[in-house]
């Protein structure tokens, strides 16, 4: 079968062919599923990797498996799987591998585990099939498509964002820099979650995602590079924001965000490759009584969460969605990601 991997000796990203993972064969096999991959989400942080390159001497290994925004079948399942039966139809998290034991993961932060392995399991998701142990899968309900499906990963990251990290509540202010698939996600939780007014900014090339924003429930949205952002969020909110979520991982974007939250707001850093930034710590922070709060990743409580809210029917993630290729055409989709010109680009493997 074909897998799309990442050689780490250039960060060149291929095509490779691969045999058809088998039970059996990982060390926990007598937990694998294998899973037939429906759809898998291209992710903001392959497309920096694509753009930059691994990390030298993170990875201790001559490839990684990329893609891990999936969704699939069962096909098979291991001896001593209990839960998961062949036919069902599943999510999954792919990037990590909790012991369940220690302390990160009995707090329900398995995002942190301890001895969790660095990346993916034994491959990626951009393959036409997946091994996978069962407590890394949860079942799609029914009323879920697979497209909307393979956007799980990133509502879950929304999730705790929005409400774990930046713990949202009812008719408070939401600004949201960021117009991107995951900025519009977190624009369809703040609604859902009783928000009063979400302001979602951009810059002019950005006008579509921004019409989208209004259309999925944003009230409000800048266009930062033609108008003031500070004094255009003071006017909407009359006070600046109750919470300041910032996506793109710019140290710009954590000034500009300091400067929109109100005093005792709070500001929830979730983007990666922040450059070193000079903050007023005494007069902004301190003397704001400012919460600057990083937010990494997607522990399993948010997967749950986000799999409750999905299968109440209650919102609509599938506008999202943008363009669907073929596994051939990945370097196509990776340029359309980076573009602008697409918002969620999914690959179909087969």
């Amino acid at each position: 079968m074909k897998t799309l991997n990442a050689r780490l000796s250039d960060s060149k990203f291929l095509i490779e062919d691969i045999p058809r993972p088998q039970l059996g064969s990982n060390p926990y096999a007598p937990q694998d599923v294998i899973v037939k991959v429906e759809y898998c989400g291209i992710c903001g942080t392959e497309l920096m990797l694509y753009r930059k390159g691994f990390p030298k001497g993170v990875l201790n290994r001559e490839k990684v498996g990329l893609g891990h925004e999936f969704t699939g079948t069962v096909i098979e399942t291991g001896t001593n799987v209990k839960k998961l039966k062949t036919g069902d139809r599943v999510v999954g998290e792919v990037t990590t591998n909790p012991c369940g034991k220690c302390i990160f993961c009995l707090e329900g932060k398995n995002n942190f585990c301890t001895t969790s392995s660095a990346y993916m399991l034994y491959q990626g998701a951009y393959s036409e099939y997946l091994v996978i142990p069962e407590r890394n899968l949860h079942v799609l309900p029914e009323n879920v498509s697979f497209k909307a499906g393979a956007m799980f990963q990133p509502l879950s990251l929304a999730v705790n964002a929005v409400k774990v990290v930046g713990k949202l509540q009812p008719l408070e202010s939401v600004v949201i820099l960021g117009p991107g698939p995951i900025g519009l996600l977190m624009v369809i939780l703040a609604r859902f979650y009783g928000a009063g007014k979400i302001i979602v900014t951009g810059l002019e090339k950005d006008r579509k995602r921004l019409e989208l924003a209004k259309e999925l429930g944003a009230d409000n949205v800048i266009v930062a590079d033609r108008e003031n952002i500070k004094e255009k969020v003071r006017e909407i909110t009359g006070k600046g924001a109750d919470i300041v979520i910032e996506i793109a991982g710019s140290g710009e974007a954590v000034k500009s965000g300091i400067a929109l939250a109100r005093n005792c707001g709070r500001i929830v850093l979730t983007g990666a490759g922040y450059e070193p930034v000079e903050i007023d710590m005494a007069g902004e922070v301190m003397g704001r009584q400012l919460s600057i709060l990083g937010c990494r990743g997607d522990p399993t409580p948010c997967w749950v969460e986000g799999i409750k809210i999905l299968g109440s029917g209650k919102i609509n993630i599938e506008p999202i969605v943008s363009h669907i290729l073929p596994l051939e055409q990945w370097e196509e989709g990776f340029k359309l990601a980076m573009s602008g010109e697409a918002l969620k680009v999914l690959i179909k493997p087969y």
